[in-house]
């Protein structure tokens, strides 16, 4: 049963990822939530995902992560996730904690169990770079890396950058030249799997649940939002990670080599794809099935408290 921490920015599409996580949990062990900036502030992303923990009832601490990129600037994306990073549910009062530091406890964590442990980030890769970069051990010990983010089909922040390779370019090739197994949910893949108003419908229609008014709650607002600046319904990028855990064979990749452009104006946090290069550093999604991807989805709403 793969292990795994998962780093995250809640974020829409994160909590669906943690629902998911907690209703396959017969699936594989999730260790830790480490909660980093991304789709808003680290402040908002850790109460998000305080917040999360305690509505799904996640027997896992919840840690905190990063505050701020490598060294470009930092961007948010408030105006897809909303001022909170996670706009339309409303959550009592939480009682879970922080439980420290992300970056140490996933130092001692992968350090102490070698080959044991995944890092699965869907947020900016900087606390993995951090990691790699604060003892050479980590690389060594991880069993792999899981990443949402990258695109060669055109970005979703500048016309060829995708937000959380965008969000830390440094850290995504840090990430990318580390050595270490990469499994690649890129847009190339992630935009295969969308929402739409059947999937809306088949969860009105299910047992009601705290979950579900959670989901539906949130997924009004995250509709309405990528419908506005998108124009589409919204994909479900970051679930995939965990449905990939679930069921491999619902994603095909390809061997790729994968490299981050960290010095061009007009392309700054593009990824690149060097697909005759000899030294292959990714397994990168191309192809979706759909149809396994929702089954497990609706599994893990059916297991949801």
């Amino acid at each position: 049963m793969e292990r795994f921490i998962f780093d995250c920015d809640p974020g829409h599409d994160d909590a669906v990822a943690l629902a998911m996580a907690k209703g396959l949990s017969k699936y594989f062990k999730l260790e830790a939530v480490i909660a980093t900036y991304g789709n808003q502030t680290r402040d908002k992303t850790l109460a998000n995902a305080l917040n999360l923990a305690q509505a799904l009832e996640l027997d896992v601490p919840v840690y905190a992560g990063s505050e701020m990129p490598l060294i470009r600037k930092r961007v948010v994306a408030a105006n897809i996730h909303g001022e909170n990073g996670l706009a339309g549910p409303v959550f009592p009062p939480c009682k879970l904690k922080c439980a420290g530091n992300g970056i140490r406890y996933a130092l001692d964590t992968v350090i102490n169990n070698p080959g044991e442990i995944t890092f699965v980030s869907v947020g900016p890769f900087t606390d993995l770079a951090v990691c790699l970069k604060a003892d050479e051990r980590f690389a060594s010990s991880l069993k792999r890396i899981i990443v949402m983010g990258g695109s060669t089909v055109g970005g979703n922040v500048t016309n060829t950058a995708e937000f959380n390779v965008y969000a830390d370019p440094e850290a995504a090739e840090i990430v990318f030249s580390s050595g270490v197994e990469i499994v690649q949910f890129g847009l190339d893949v992630t935009l295969q799997v969308m929402l739409n108003e059947d999937i809306l419908n088949r969860v009105r229609a299910s047992k009601e649940t705290n979950y579900k008014k959670i989901f539906l709650a949130s997924m009004e607002y995250y509709v309405k939002s990528c419908r506005e600046f998108i124009h589409d319904f919204p994909a479900m990028h970051d679930p995939c990670t965990i449905a990939y855990l679930a069921d491999p064979s619902a994603f095909e990749f390809k061997k790729v080599f994968v490299s981050v452009d960290c010095k061009s104006n007009l392309n700054y946090g593009a990824t690149v794809d060097i697909r005759e290069a000899e030294d292959k550093n990714v397994y990168k999604g191309i192809k979706a099935d759909t149809e396994k991807f929702w089954n497990l989805f609706f599994e893990a709403l059916e297991r949801l408290p």
